[in-house]
């Protein structure tokens, strides 16, 4: 009687390598990369231009137009516009980063509490009330409207010529305007996020932050592109390309 011989494939030592499969068709062909951009601080002051457009209407709607002129009955917006601007100019030029930016938070809410358990904040009310900060519709117009319109060109033009393209195999990218473009190979690249800073990141940038690309080996250069919208996302996807092998089928 003749034993049976075991005729199994013997298993891999090489585990399996997740892969891309891209059909070549006569379609678009399926995105293997992602381009990443960074934003100038001008990104930030938004919030500038479109008080701006809101206070202008709302001053043309209710103001006095006596002499042809479109003034606020109240001091109020005039006192908005200022805040708005002193936080945003603060907020996008001082950075703090990750618990210090929190405990900056925390800190101005327990000075605002102290001032009313001291009783504070009457007077402070009342100085405000005091100053005649006013602006008719079009002055809130010629600030709003040249800020838009250079906050668009920044945003649409001026930042996408510096980015970062993660792609099959490589890493390419251009950090100042003008540069050439560099290419990298994408073997050993590290990709983190740095701590956010919340008034920036979070309430201007509503889910802004900084990359940092590590390419590795010895001598190569650290990437950051700063300011980079939907950042945990694009993240995930930077992660997930650089851990999986791009191939092609025909």
């Amino acid at each position: 009687m003749t034993a049976a011989t075991d005729i199994s494939t013997p298993p891999s030592a090489n585990p399996p390598i997740a892969v891309y499969n891209v059909i070549r068709t006569g379609k678009k062909e399926e995105s293997n990369q992602i381009v990443v951009f960074g934003h100038s601080g001008l990104f930030y002051w938004w919030p500038v231009w479109l008080v701006s457009f809101i206070l202008a209407g709302a001053t043309y709607a209710e103001g006095d137009r006596s002499g042809g002129v479109t003034v606020s009955n109240t001091n109020l917006p005039g006192a908005i516009f200022v805040i708005t601007l002193l936080a945003v100019a603060v907020s996008s030029t001082v950075l703090l980063r990750g618990m210090v930016s929190v405990v900056a938070i925390v800190s101005l809410i327990a000075v605002g509490v102290a001032f009313a358990w001291l009783g504070w904040w009457g007077a402070i009310v009342n100085f405000l009330g005091g100053l005649e900060i006013r602006l008719n519709a079009a002055g809130y117009l010629c600030i709003g409207i040249p800020l838009f319109i250079a906050w668009l060109i920044v945003v649409a033009v001026y930042d996408r010529m510096h980015y970062v393209i993660f792609g099959r195999g490589q890493i390419r990218y251009v950090l100042e305007v003008g540069d050439g473009e560099v290419v990298i190979p994408a073997d050993g690249a590290t990709v983190e996020k740095k701590r956010s800073d919340v008034f920036r990141h979070w309430i201007l940038g509503m889910g802004t932050g900084d990359l940092m690309i590590g390419s590795g080996g010895r001598n190569s250069p650290t990437i950051e592109l700063k300011n980079v919208l939907h950042i945990r996302r694009k993240l995930a996807i930077i992660d997930k390309m650089l851990r999986e092998k791009a191939v092609t089928v025909d």
